[in-house]
This record gives C-alpha cells, sequence and structure tokens, in this order.
C-alpha cells in the first residue's frame, strides 16, 4: 500500500515497518510548499503520492474530510494529528 524505501545496509534481513506519526507528520511537513503552515488538498495529494498511495487524490479527499475540523478546505497546525492518525492508519511502511 504504501512507499516501501529500501535501506542499503543490510538487504538479508529487512522487514517492512509502519512509519510512525512523527514520520509522517514530517513527510506533510515537508508538503507544505508555500510555508502557511497549512496543507492544501493539491499539496496532501502530493504527499500521499510519495508515500505511495496509487490513489493519492481520493486519499487527499479522506484525508481533508477526516481532518478539516473548521471546513475550510485545508489543514491546518492544530488538525494534523487528525490526518496523521488517517495516514497511520492506511498502514504505509518503510523498509529499515
Amino acid at each position: 500500500m504504501g512507499r516501501i524505501v529500501k535501506d542499503q545496509t543490510d538487504t538479508k534481513t529487512l522487514k517492512p515497518m509502519k512509519l510512525t506519526e512523527d514520520q509522517i507528520k514530517k513527510i506533510f511537513k515537508k508538503y507544505d510548499v508555500n510555508n502557511d503552515n497549512q496543507l492544501s488538498k493539491e499539496e496532501l495529494k502530493k504527499a500521499f503520492h510519495y508515500l505511495g498511495s496509487i490513489i493519492p487524490g481520493i486519499r487527499a479527499n479522506r484525508g481533508l474530510h477526516h481532518a478539516d475540523a473548521n471546513n475550510n478546505g485545508v489543514v491546518d497546525e492544530g488538525e494534523m494529528n487528525e490526518l496523521v492518525k488517517y495516514a497511520v492508519g492506511l498502514g504505509f511502511k518503510v523498509k529499515a
């Protein structure tokens, strides 16, 4: 389901591990390209694409639905935790 990033250290023992809430939050913040501390639908779509979603537009819509408490069409800093909880539940993984 999610992006699997391969660590180059020991390929025989690599196992996919779920991303932590902190890792996902950092990824979302990275995609706040205009640094307004809000994630637009387009920024969310790009973040979910990076995470490996095969349907990033739908994930962005659902993320907004779950997190945008004030219905202003963006996820702001105060709503970020709900977005992260939604993304964690999707089970994005990395190889560690």
